[in-house]
């Protein structure tokens, strides 16, 4: 038989009816306690609560006039090492890719035939100085011959005078009879016969200076014989320094082309690439219609020309105008520039980098925060604090240079401009100057008495918002007749 039902409720309902009762309680407490005052109701300024924003006021600076373009990266110099002999490389002295200072050894090429042509030149050599210095020995005897043929005439000159002297006293003896003519012709004979020992000697001593110069003329092919032969020396010897091939200046080193064991030949043959990066060129071109910029503000070689790369994170070095060619380009109506950096290594030919040639310092400049920047159908504008409440103000912006917006027109020194949190802004909103420190961009801090889920609603709700405006605002608007431009 079915037992009978119990209309007495169990225990566990009275608890769930007391749950819903007391929630319900407290809901109606909740929303008495959150409700909009009757004043705040009809002037509907319950709902707009102060925006917390960052100002930055605006101020006046120099800043820089810049050309802004894209550079290529190149090397001072970049050799093709080539051997200047015909051999078989014996050994590599270092690794592909590696930095080599200014005369390190790169390679050596077989030197052994060099070495036995250089010792067999020596030798010649050195017969032909033996040569030579017998040349000059048989110089110095004939030279003794010289000059004893030369006493011998001087003594025969003297006997001849003498001999002529006594011919002319017997001649005037025997016209006066003293003297008998045999006596006379003895004499005279006398005379004659010295005087044709004194031609004789005159010949010897001719003789003797004849062989005098044939000796000096064999001691000079002697020595254009060594010279020859020495010059066959310093040829080989410099064949034989040809086998250590050095770098010509510090630099990296590409890809090896060669290794030990290959044969190369003279001026044919590459066997690795050398490129010098420090110091090193930026290559970089502008428009022909920014010469008279280039040229308004005095001598190119002294502009101070910076590069910004384009890894991450970016460097930044800071280099000279060192170049400009001497004609425009007729095929893109751009002149070519050179900058020249110092570089340890964060610049490699070939490379892409920003480049802003700096023209000038431009005074008194107005500058705020290029973040400080929005741009709509009308074109670009900021919000302005004033008396708590924000004011839409049109801006003409010149340029944008590292991070600051360079103010053409629309706003004086003083201006206090909102630099983060406009992008939750409306003109008129009421504002509540925050810290940089305490203020995340574009998030707005949670209200007084808020749940944890509601704060997550705003600041998902806000971040959408921040993200369309950005994209908005960042977009550019072509100007095809700009030319003085900053880094953005």
């Amino acid at each position: 038989m079915p037992k009978p039902i119990d209309p007495k409720p169990t225990n566990h309902s009275v608890r769930w009816i007391f749950v819903i009762a007391l929630l319900g309680v407290v809901g109606v407490i909740f929303a008495f306690n959150h409700r909009p005052t009757k004043q705040e109701a009809q002037s509907g300024q319950g709902e707009k609560r102060p925006t917390p924003v960052v100002i930055t006021p605006v101020r006046m600076r120099s800043v820089p006039v810049e050309l802004k373009t894209i550079g290529n990266v190149e090397s001072i110099s970049s050799v093709t090492i080539k051997p200047q002999i015909d051999g078989l490389i014996t050994s590599v002295r270092f690794r592909e890719g590696e930095h080599v200072s200014k005369g390190q050894l790169l390679f050596t090429i077989n030197t052994q035939p060099i070495e036995a042509t250089v010792d067999q030149a020596e030798a010649t050599v050195a017969k032909d100085q033996a040569m030579v210095a017998q040349a000059r020995a048989q110089l110095v005897k004939d030279q003794a011959q010289v000059r004893q043929a030369n006493a011998t005439l001087k003594r025969d000159q003297a006997q001849l005078v003498f001999a002529q002297s006594q011919e002319k006293r017997y001649s005037s003896l025997l016209s006066q009879q003293f003297i008998s003519q045999s006596e006379y012709e003895q004499t005279l004979a006398a005379s004659r016969s010295a005087s044709q020992t004194v031609q004789a000697d005159k010949a010897a001593l001719q003789n003797a200076k004849a062989i005098l110069e044939a000796d000096q003329a064999a001691i000079r092919s002697a020595q254009a014989t060594v010279r020859a032969d020495q010059a066959v020396v310093e040829s080989n010897q410099i064949k034989l320094a040809y086998s250590y091939i050095h770098a010509p200046f510090s630099g990296r080193t590409g890809s090896l082309k060669v290794h030990a064991g290959d044969t190369v030949q003279t001026n044919t043959t590459a066997m690795v690439v050398l490129d010098q990066i420090n110091p090193i060129y930026v290559g970089f071109s502008i428009p022909e219609q920014n010469l008279g910029d280039v040229w308004a503000h005095g001598k190119a070689k002294r502009y101070p020309v910076s590069v910004i790369t384009r890894e991450t994170p970016p460097s930044t070095l800071t280099g000279t105008l060192n170049f400009m060619e001497n004609t425009v380009d007729t095929n893109t109506g751009t002149l070519r520039l050179k900058a020249v950096f110092q570089n340890q290594q964060r610049l490699w030919p070939g490379q892409f980098v920003d480049v802003f040639l700096q023209l000038a310092e431009e005074p008194n400049a107005l500058v705020i925060p290029s973040e400080a920047i929005q741009s709509g159908q009308k074109g670009d504008y900021v919000f302005v604090a004033e008396q708590g409440k924000a004011k839409l103000q049109a801006v003409v912006v010149d340029r944008i240079v590292n991070d600051m917006a360079v103010i053409r027109n629309g706003l004086k020194v003083g201006d206090r401009v909102v630099t983060d949190g406009q992008f939750q802004l409306t003109p008129g909103a009421p504002l509540r100057e925050v810290s940089p420190a305490g203020k995340k961009t574009g998030q707005q801090p949670p209200a007084p008495n808020a749940s944890a889920p509601a704060a997550s609603t705003t600041i998902k709700t806000t971040t959408t918002t921040q993200s369309v405006s950005r994209q908005t605002a960042e977009t550019p608007t072509a100007n095809p007749n700009a030319k003085i431009t900053g880094r953005n």
